[in-house]
């Protein structure tokens, strides 16, 4: 007994499936294209005219590999061999795709195999994804990340500077011209040779020299250190 399925379809069921089939291609959100083996345009859909900006005329003038981006086309090539040595049965490849104003998208891929009744490849029917918006938030939030980083690390160093800064403050006395080390108030001198270990030797600065000949031009008592 023979089964519905198994027989021949009907040429109405043929008509039907291929006006589906076109309905389908010409109006899917997504761009469509059927690509011969050696890679010629046999046919694009709307979505993929819009996405690339060619007529149709044009894109079906080309190939696929004068769209492809040199560095994508080696991978892209790959697994159309795979596709055709039925290794896989279908397969998703990211890619960059020319514009026709020059610049270049990044498209999602996902390509099947249509094939003769002796298996011989007939064309590959490739659906056209846009994901260029997303890969270009990817890129952003990478570059604001990046920015926080620095920023955190600069920050981080500021506070750093601060903190050894606050440290190295010394509290002077402006009346008797000593530092507080610790809970003591110490000399100047004593300061820089007990705490940093420094040999002092005394002069006598520019001002404090101007000061001393000016009071003796004026005969009046030259001024005594501070202490």
């Amino acid at each position: 007994m023979l089964l519905y399925s198994s027989l021949p379809p009907r040429p109405s069921q043929l008509v039907t499936t291929t006006s589906l089939f076109e309905h389908t291609f010409d109006h899917a959100a997504n761009g469509m294209a059927l690509i011969a083996v050696d890679g010629r345009f046999l046919r694009v859909n709307g979505s993929l005219r819009a996405l690339l900006g060619y007529p149709e005329e044009e894109l079906l003038g080309f190939d696929f590999q004068r769209l492809t981006h040199p560095e994508d086309l080696g991978a892209f090539l790959a697994n159309l061999g795979q596709l055709i040595r039925g290794e896989v049965g279908s397969f998703q490849l990211e890619k960059r795709c020319r514009h026709k104003d020059g610049h270049f998208l990044s498209v999602m891929h996902v390509v099947t195999l249509a094939r003769e009744i002796d298996q011989r490849p007939r064309f590959f029917v490739d659906q056209i994804i846009d994901v260029s918006a997303l890969r270009e938030a990817e890129a952003r939030a990478v570059t604001e990340a990046k920015t926080k980083q620095r920023l955190y690390e600069e920050l981080a160093r500021t506070n750093a500077e601060l903190h050894h800064l606050q440290n190295q403050l010394l509290t002077v006395c402006a009346w008797t011209k000593r530092i507080r080390a610790g809970e003591q108030w110490q000399t100047i001198e004593d300061f820089l040779t007990t705490r940093l270990h420094l040999k002092v030797t005394h002069g006598i600065s520019d001002e404090a020299r101007q000061e001393f000949v000016a009071s003796l031009d004026k005969g009046t008592p030259p001024p005594k250190p501070s202490v």
